[in-house]
């Protein structure tokens, strides 16, 4: 791994994503209209969730927590970042019959839109070579801590979860310099990086050979090459590397899974894309009620 690709690991909560797991499930069944009505009250039952695809397991952090919280017990065939087959059994559950089938909708979703994050990213780490793929701060709301586990799952890179997670000047932040100060896009550049102390990992978002230089000779640890051709940032990676030798550099911008590769042969040491995390077909999974 290339040095300071690390800073692009950034680590997600369990916890946190436990909690809003939670709250889904709150959202969701704060009350059973069908089952207070249907089911006796003191009713047991027993079931399993069942591939109906195949995928690499994610969303079982999620899914546990969602089942112990009214108290059903959930045992798991499977590890997170394991492969599962059509038609095997994720796992086994077992508890009041009000309690199984409340939980039952919340679980699947997590345990389906994870798990088809981290497949798709682990067909794309097969792709490409480990950490070479990118997602991005592109996630649904609530759920970042969790797809941002599935990415990392999967073996591609996980990037910023926050704001507060990294330093990266955006075009937004030099645009706002440019006109508050009246400079150019180049001194705005070099006032930016100039805004962080020495150690500071900063990454700014160019779009041009100037620019790009103005980066590398202004401190910056990393660009972010946005919104270009391939042979437009190969140009912008040679005139970078030889302003700043170790600099990195992020494609992003229109990049796909099936692109991601052009970017990476014209000089980018990763590529970022919003696919990972926001075209992803979710896994295929059911719970299968066995006994009462």
């Amino acid at each position: 791994m290339k040095a300071g690709i690390r800073h692009f690991m950034g680590k997600p909560s369990a916890r946190l994503a436990r909690e809003a797991a939670l709250a889904a499930l709150l959202q969701d069944a704060a009350s059973d209209a069908t089952g207070e009505k249907c089911i006796p009250k003191a009713a047991r039952c027993s079931g399993k969730i069942v591939a109906k695809s195949d995928f690499i397991l994610c969303g079982a952090v999620e899914a546990d927590a969602i089942f112990k919280s009214r108290s059903v017990s959930a045992k798991w065939k499977f590890r997170e970042g394991a492969g599962v087959k059509k038609g095997q059994a994720v796992c086994t559950v077992s508890g009041n019959a009000r309690a199984v089938l409340a939980c039952e909708r919340t679980a699947l979703n997590y345990l389906s839109l994870l798990s088809g994050v981290a497949t798709v990213c682990a067909q794309a780490s097969r792709k490409y070579g480990k950490w070479k793929i990118a997602a991005t701060r592109k996630t649904i709301p609530n759920l970042m801590h969790s797809e941002k586990r599935a990415v990392a799952l999967g073996g591609c890179l996980t990037h910023r979860l926050t704001l507060a997670d990294g330093i990266l000047i955006k075009d937004n932040h030099i645009a706002a310099i440019m006109k508050a100060a009246n400079i150019g896009e180049k001194r705005a550049v070099e006032f930016a990086c100039g805004s962080f102390g020495l150690g500071e990992f900063v990454e700014v978002e160019v779009s041009s050979e100037e620019t790009a230089i103005a980066a590398a000779l202004s401190g910056a640890e990393a660009i972010l090459v946005d919104n270009v051709s391939p042979e437009k940032l190969r140009k912008i990676a040679k005139a970078a590397r030889k302003a700043s030798p170790k600099i990195i550099i992020e494609a992003s911008g229109g990049i796909t899974i099936e692109n991601a590769g052009a970017y990476l042969r014209a000089g980018a040491d990763f590529a970022s894309t919003s696919e990972l995390t926001m075209k992803t077909a979710p896994a295929n999974l059911s719970l299968e009620i066995e006994a009462f």
